[in-house]
């Protein structure tokens, strides 16, 4: 049994154990770091989905003060002109003016809420990827041990053989 053909077998076994270990620990951080972007992500998505609701709640309010100062100034001028706004043509414009503005702030608001649920959907998806990256991570990290395991059986099997040949 030459001892250098030995060294070389144990040396050559140890590395290339080392080096698998090594690539799955370098894959579960590519993996990691991934899931963390997911992650950030989706707190930008979430973060950004709040701000459409509340902008689009704020849009409501100016489109509410707007509409009740034209009513205002509907109704102003139906009494300029000597018409009574509590019935008639004065009546009937100013319901069906209310009417639409209720129409509209309604269609505002299904606007705001489906597009922050779109948003919040988008976090979720990014949630998800960041667990599924999370998850090859540590299956590579487990293939690297794997393959080191492997490569350490395989260079003890090398080894006995040398050893019986010897």
């Amino acid at each position: 049994m030459d001892p250098i053909k030995v060294a070389l077998a144990v040396a050559s076994t140890a590395a290339s154990a080392a080096t698998a270990v090594a690539q799955g620990r370098q894959q579960e951080a590519v993996f990691d770091y991934n899931a963390n972007i997911n992650e950030r992500n989706a707190k930008v998505a979430d973060i950004a989905a709040e701000q459409l609701y509340q902008t689009e709640q704020l849009k409501i309010q100016k489109f509410t003060k707007e509409f009740t100062a034209l009513n205002d100034a509907t109704s102003q001028g139906f009494r300029y002109n000597g018409w009574m706004s509590d019935g008639g043509t004065p009546l009937l414009v100013a319901l069906e003016n209310a009417s639409e503005a209720d129409l509209e702030i309604q269609i505002m608001d299904y606007n705001a809420r489906v597009g922050e649920q779109e948003l919040k959907e988008k976090g979720v998806q990014e949630r998800l990827e960041a667990d599924l990256n999370t998850m090859y991570g540590d299956q590579a990290r487990i293939a690297g041990v794997m393959s080191a395991g492997q490569s350490l059986l395989s260079g003890g099997a090398d080894m006995y053989k040398t050893y019986k040949e010897g």
